[in-house]
């Protein structure tokens, strides 16, 4: 995925529309023990209802790139998964320990993710978009294979993602805090 440029848009108070911000989205994170993994964080509400006042933009941009949604909140994310090629028995619990303290989602980490390094669960709802490629979705009793144009829906399951092909694959995740 190359950049993604993100434009945000509101309204005033007399029913007009405005474009409040028009350029790259800039809060990418990337995990060294997988080349061309890329999560882009295109949007966080703190809180629901959402905030449509003038600091909407600034209370999202302040919000760290985290796979945890605020509490009664929300966060917006694309990401690329590359393939895993065989390098993923090489991902060490350090590797995986490090990535998510990076994204201060340390709670994610756990010791015992025997189906795959990166196998995590949130108390959240998340809607995921298969936007491009295929992915396996590693569940803690099943694998399911999804392509592009696939959905789900993660009611806060036990789950990894695992890119067994030759190309990249892109999600759209969507995950909103279920406290």
């Amino acid at each position: 995925m190359t950049n993604t440029r993100r434009i945000v848009i509101g309204q005033y108070p007399n029913g007009e529309i405005k474009r409040i911000s028009d350029g790259i989205a800039e809060d990418v994170i990337t995990d060294n023990a997988r080349p061309g993994y890329k999560s882009t964080k295109i949007w966080a509400t703190l809180s629901s209802p959402a905030n449509f006042g003038d600091e909407a933009k600034e209370e999202s941009d302040s919000y760290p790139h985290t796979l945890i949604p605020p509490k009664s909140g929300s966060i917006c994310r694309f990401v690329t998964i590359p393939p895993e090629n065989g390098h993923i028995s090489q991902v060490t619990r350090d590797d995986v320990k490090n990535f998510y303290k990076s994204i201060n989602s340390i709670e994610l980490f756990s010791k015992k993710n025997s189906k795959h390094p990166y196998m995590h669960k949130k108390n959240s709802l998340d809607y995921i978009y298969v936007m491009k490629g295929s992915i396996v979705l590693i569940l803690d009793e099943d694998q399911v294979q999804l392509n592009q144009g696939d959905t789900i829906v993660n009611l806060g399951g036990n789950h990894a993602w695992s890119n067994r092909t030759d190309s990249i694959c892109e999600l759209f995740i969507s995950s909103h805090s279920s406290y």
